[in-house]
C-alpha cells in the first residue's frame, strides 16, 4: 500500500498542474488506477518536498499554492497558532456560557483547537509544537507566530502557572524540530521569580529564532482589568488583549448574570488604551 501511495504521488507531481481542478481529477485518476484512498494534498506536498530535495524535480510556485491548505491563514505572512489553557474554575456565572466537564468554561470539547489541547493534555509546548508542524505539512511557513491562549479569563489563573505556560510556549518555538518529544507538566511549587528570569532568556533567544512569536494574545473580563494585571500582560509579552464584551447595556447585563456592568467595560477599555493594548 506504501508503495502503491509513493508510485501515486510520483505521478501526480509528473504533471504540469496549473489548477485545484486539474489536482482533483489526477488525484480521482490515481486513487482509481493504485485501488488507494484519495490522496490528502499534505501528502502530495509532502512528497513534494522530498523530490524536490533530491533534485528530482523543479521549484513550482502555483503547484505549492493549489496545494497549501487554506492559504488565508497566512495570507498576511503571520501564522495564527491557538492555545489553551487547562481547565481552572471560572469566576463567572453567565447564563450563556457552556461548561462541560474537564473543558475551559466557555468552550465546546468539539472545537479544533480544543481537540488538540485535549490530545496534549493541555501541554502548551506540545500544543504549540504540533500547531507548527501542522502549518507547515499544509504548505504553510509559519515563522512569525500570533501566539493565541485561549481557555477563559486569564486574569484568574495562578501567577506563576501563567510565567510557566508562556514561557513553554516560547521554548517550543524556539526548539521546534529539535525536541518535538519533549513534554512538560506544571508544578505548582514553581516560583514566579524563577520563572520570570527563565521567560526572559527565552524571548531573548526567540529574537534570533527562525520561528518567531511576533504577537501574543489573551482574553480576559472587563472587571479584572487593572494596572498590576495590565502590567505582567505585558512583562509576559502581550500585545493584544480579548476582552469579553458581552453586550453595552446594564439591563442585559444583569439578565445574562454578567457579573460587571458597562461602567467596568468603560474603565477597562480606557486602561488598555494607556498601556498601549
Amino acid at each position: 500500500m506504501i508503495d502503491k501511495k509513493r508510485q501515486a504521488i510520483a505521478e501526480i507531481l509528473a504533471n504540469n498542474i496549473i489548477s485545484r481542478d486539474d489536482l482533483a481529477k489526477l488525484k480521482r485518476q490515481v486513487a482509481k488506477k493504485y485501488g488507494i484512498n484519495i490522496l490528502y494534498n499534505s501528502d502530495i506536498l509532502k512528497g513534494y518536498k522530498q523530490q524536490r530535495k533530491q533534485e528530482k524535480i523543479a521549484i513550482s510556485l502555483t503547484l505549492e499554492k493549489i496545494l497549501r491548505k487554506r492559504s488565508i491563514r497566512t495570507m498576511s505572512g503571520i501564522a495564527p497558532v491557538a492555545v489553551l489553557t487547562k481547565q481552572y474554575p471560572c469566576p463567572g456565572e453567565c447564563a450563556y456560557c457552556p461548561n462541560e466537564k474537564d473543558v475551559p468554561r466557555s468552550y465546546l470539547s468539539n472545537e479544533p483547537a480544543v481537540m488538540r489541547a485535549i490530545r496534549c493534555d493541555y501541554d502548551p509546548y506540545q500544543q504549540t509544537s504540533l500547531r507548527l508542524l501542522a502549518l507547515e505539512n499544509n504548505g504553510h511557513k509559519p515563522t512569525k507566530i500570533e501566539l493565541i491562549v485561549i481557555g477563559g479569563t486569564w486574569s484568574v489563573l495562578p501567577e506563576n502557572y501563567k510565567y510557566w505556560y508562556i514561557l513553554q510556549c516560547f521554548k517550543a518555538a524556539n526548539e521546534f524540530k529539535k525536541n518535538q518529544k519533549i513534554k512538560s507538566k506544571f508544578n505548582s511549587k514553581l516560583k514566579t521569580k524563577s520563572l520570570s528570569e527563565a521567560l526572559l532568556k527565552e524571548q531573548k533567544k526567540n529574537e534570533k529564532a527562525k520561528y518567531k512569536i511576533i504577537g501574543i494574545t489573551l482574553e480576559t473580563r472587563p472587571d479584572y482589568i487593572n494596572e498590576k494585571e495590565l502590567l505582567e500582560m505585558r512583562i509576559l509579552g502581550a500585545t493584544r488583549v480579548e476582552m469579553g464584551v458581552q453586550a453595552i447595556d446594564d439591563k442585559i447585563l444583569k439578565l445574562n448574570k454578567r457579573g460587571h456592568g458597562v461602567k467596568e467595560i468603560i474603565d477597562a477599555t480606557k486602561l488598555l488604551r494607556n498601556f498601549g493594548f
